[in-house]
Formats: C-alpha cells, sequence, structure tokens
C-alpha cells in the first residue's frame, strides 16, 4: 500500500448506525490532523451525490474511502487510511499498511465487521464483565471470497 507524503484530504464511507464505527469516527476527529478528512454515513441522503456510485461499492459491509487524487480504498486499507490522517499515527499507518502488517490488518478487518453490531453492543453498551462474558460465548468467524461470517 502506498501512502503518499503529501494529501490535500479524504472522503470516509462509513455505516452510521454502527457503534463501532461512530466511536473510531469520534477518536479520529480528536486527533492532530496530518491532513484533511470528511466523514459522510452511507445512510446519508447526500452520500450518493457526493460520490455517484458509492453504492456499488457496498459500503454497508465495509468501510469506503476516496482520496482528494481520486483513489479508491475499502476494508482494511481504508482504515488505514483513516490512521494516516492522524499527525501522531503516520508512521503507525505506514507501518500497518506495508507488505508485513497488511495481511494483519486485512485478516482483523474481516473478523470485526462481521461482529461488528454484536460488538458495538456488547463495548459501547457494557460493562468489563458484560463485555468478558460475551466474548467469551462468541464464535469464530468464517472467512470466504474476502467477508467473514460467524459460525
Amino acid at each position: 500500500m502506498n501512502l503518499p507524503k503529501q494529501i490535500k484530504g479524504i472522503e470516509v464511507f462509513y455505516d452510521g448506525r454502527c457503534g463501532m464505527c461512530c466511536s473510531f469516527h469520534e477518536w479520529i476527529n480528536r486527533q492532530p490532523r496530518a491532513f484533511g478528512i470528511e466523514f459522510i454515513p452511507y445512510q446519508a441522503a447526500h452520500a450518493e451525490r457526493v460520490f455517484p456510485g458509492l453504492g456499488t461499492l457496498d459500503p454497508a459491509r465495509e468501510m469506503v474511502v476516496r482520496t482528494s487524487e481520486g483513489g479508491i480504498f475499502r476494508g482494511a486499507e481504508a482504515w488505514v487510511w483513516c490512521l494516516y490522517s492522524c499527525a501522531n499515527y503516520q508512521t503507525a499507518a505506514r507501518r500497518l499498511g506495508g507488505p508485513g502488517l497488511l495481511p494483519v490488518a486485512i485478516h482483523a478487518c474481516r473478523v470485526l465487521p462481521a461482529n461488528r453490531h454484536a460488538l458495538s453492543k456488547v463495548f459501547f453498551r457494557s460493562k468489563d464483565r458484560k463485555v468478558r462474558e460475551e466474548l467469551h460465548r462468541m464464535g469464530t468467524a468464517e472467512c470466504e471470497d474476502g467477508f467473514c461470517v460467524m459460525k
């Protein structure tokens, strides 16, 4: 994954109904900026006007990033781009987007979204004991065609 030294900004199309996605969005917005970032829920009425054809990229399944230069990234690469927008995390984003760690990021971004609604309920609305119990109850994810579902 090639992250350029200079970029004007990115647009992030995410699930505005997902607690995990919204918490990530809020965390990113609290970080010092390396460049501009705009978060747009894919459900927003103007999302398709801003990005014609967005629906063909299945943003309900995984986050989509469009760079100011016209690059389009999904899933793990989109998450890396978001991290790269943070001035204090650019080095970490370069490492995570590199050949050694990108496969790990891809795997994580396939497993986490498969459980995102359940994880959102657990992590963002529960006490630690409840989180621990729920995580132990969750099954493992079975991955096919680049996407994971619960067994």
